[in-house]
């Protein structure tokens, strides 16, 4: 004879009307629902169940990677550079696809100007996606220069603007910027990078005839290594290097200043450009290398570079360093 189910237990093998009874008295509402619902489901709708709260969860986590961190490229790496100093700032700003920091107006920096004796202020970057008068760089409030329009070489070229003694304020943040006249309104894309400042000192004690001397003697110099590019790794920086000293040494010069302050500052323009011109060239060739998995001749071609930069007042210096810690070589 077949045993008659006890009373208060459930015909289908679930939980008996007792349970159900309990648990709606412990846990009110809806969560009650749910844990009848948990207790009497199969193993097999159990597993479906958490297999789906697994895929809810993935979700949540990837729309919260997408509001924080994906999506229109949120993904930023500590503060944003706000101060200058001798070591250029690698990140880029201002507006465009390939930008780090996102700046469409401008680009604000502050610097601090502390000298003992008289100091030449040289502010120095790399910018492209420029055109003619598009980009003022002011200091304190005065425009005192203009990026320069876009070249054939303007991706790798280096460019600097001397500051003017006179905007300049000793013992306290200075306030350099980098203004897009055009945006707003306009949306036109642009971006600056590789920013440093550079204190240069200049010679004291000296009269007009010894800067002259002594500036001729460095120009003269600067020429004979600039005619020989060929003949050692070393001779276009060394080129570059002596039209700079000549130049420095003739801005300590009363106005007017001589014939060879402008020649030399030409000279250093030209030197610059050719070594521009050699670190892009390198540095093309380290990446086919490091392409084409041929990494010990990636890091030679890294280590060649340091007797064409030798000293790190050349950026390029400074960008073999970040490729060779990239690359890992």
């Amino acid at each position: 004879m077949a045993r008659t189910p006890r009373a208060g237990a459930s015909s289908g093998g679930g939980l008996s009307a007792a349970e159900r009874a309990r648990i709606r008295r412990e846990t009110p509402g809806l969560v009650a629902n749910l844990r009848l619902f948990w207790a009497e489901a199969n193993s097999k709708v159990r597993a479906g169940v958490m297999a789906g709260g697994g895929v809810v969860v993935l979700g949540l986590f990837a729309l919260m990677y997408w509001l924080v961190l994906g999506g229109e490229d949120k993904v930023q790496k500590g503060e944003e550079p706000v101060r200058l100093s001798n070591q250029p700032i690698n990140d880029s700003f201002g507006l465009g696809d390939d930008v780090t920091w996102n700046r469409p107006d401008m680009k604000v920096f502050e610097w601090e100007f502390v000298a003992a004796t008289r100091a030449v202020v040289i502010l120095h970057y790399q910018a492209q996606g420029i055109s003619k008068d598009e980009v003022v760089v002011s200091v304190n409030g005065v425009d005192v220069g203009k990026v320069p329009p876009d070249t054939m070489a303007s991706q790798e070229r280096s460019l600097e603007l001397m500051i003017p003694p006179q905007q300049l304020r000793k013992g306290e943040p200075n306030r350099i910027i980098f203004d897009n006249t055009r945006n707003p309104p306009g949306e036109d894309t642009w971006r600056v990078w590789n920013v440093w400042v550079e204190r240069a000192l200049l010679p004291e004690q000296l009269s007009t005839q010894q800067l002259i001397q002594t500036a001729n003697e460095s120009f003269k110099k600067g020429r004979k290594n600039f005619d020989t590019p060929d003949i050692g790794a070393r001779n276009r920086y060394e080129a570059w290097k002596s039209f700079r000293e000549a130049w420095l040494m003739l801005e300590a010069h009363p106005d007017p200043k001589p014939d060879l302050y402008f020649e030399a500052q030409e000279a250093m323009k030209r030197a610059q450009m050719e070594l521009d011109r050699t670190c892009s060239k390198l540095l093309l060739e380290v990446e086919g290398y490091y392409n084409q998995g041929h990494y010990k001749q990636a890091a030679s071609t890294l280590d060649h570079m340091r007797e064409y930069f030798p000293e790190y007042d050349q950026p390029c210096a400074t960008r073999a360093e970040n490729k060779r810690i990239e690359y890992g070589l």
